[in-house]
């Protein structure tokens, strides 16, 4: 048995996240990691039977799932991942913006293999991000993303669940799942437009004025 964080579209409180747990199939190969995401939805499905549920990633057996995964995803003519990881902004001011041309997996391994002080910010467009909450400028980056690339496919807006095979809740804050539940949410409550006019707007309707709520867990 296994445990992974799922992510709800709700009306009161934008999104709810969930821990589930489910038969674990263990190896690294892509079938292998497609016969997770099967057996995590079943057991979603057990929960929630009448809930519509989408995979986001490049493991994801829906179309849509797979473009949307931060590795396929571009904004601005680059790859999410990247422009993510080169927005990063380490101890005394160390930046490596030309990560941005890189390709997702190159730009987040050098990230991970590379050393470097503590996060301090996030810098994107000339414009300072705070670290708090968590995921905020991961999501908010996203769903920039998703409104640039005009993604609004009816598969994809009629989901009501989303998961992440590859997101370990114990190790990451941020997730791509998450970030396309809170789009979703948005766009189901006309909030979408007033969310996205800036970073305050973002953080009050997603994570003060609203909020979100966990099931099962916090995170540590």
């Amino acid at each position: 048995m296994a445990t992974k964080m799922c992510f709800i579209v709700d009306e009161k409180n934008i999104f709810l996240e969930e821990i589930i747990s489910f038969e674990y199939v263990k190896g690294l190969a892509f079938s292998q990691k497609q016969k997770n995401v099967l057996s995590f939805h079943k057991s979603i499905k057990e929960l929630y039977p009448d809930k519509k549920i989408m995979e986001i990633s490049t493991k994801s057996f829906d179309e849509i799932g797979v473009r949307c995964s931060a590795f396929n995803l571009k904004l601005n003519g680059y790859y999410f991942e990247s422009v993510f990881q080169s927005s990063k902004v380490f101890e005394g001011n160390v930046r490596y913006d030309y990560l941005k041309y890189r390709l997702p997996k190159e730009a987040k391994q050098f990230i991970n293999d590379t050393e470097h002080g503590d996060l301090k910010y996030f810098e994107y467009n000339n414009q300072i991000f705070p670290l708090e909450p968590k995921s905020i400028f991961y999501d908010y980056l996203y769903i920039q993303a998703l409104i640039a690339m005009n993604i609004k496919d009816d598969e994809l807006l009629n989901s009501d669940i989303f998961t992440d095979i590859e997101f370990n809740e114990k190790k990451q804050y941020n997730c791509q799942a998450r970030a396309m539940c809170i789009y979703v949410s948005l766009i189901r409550q006309n909030l979408l437009e007033e969310a996205m006019k800036d970073l305050e707007s973002f953080n009050r309707i997603v994570y003060t004025n609203y909020g979100y709520r966990q099931l099962s867990m916090k995170l540590e």
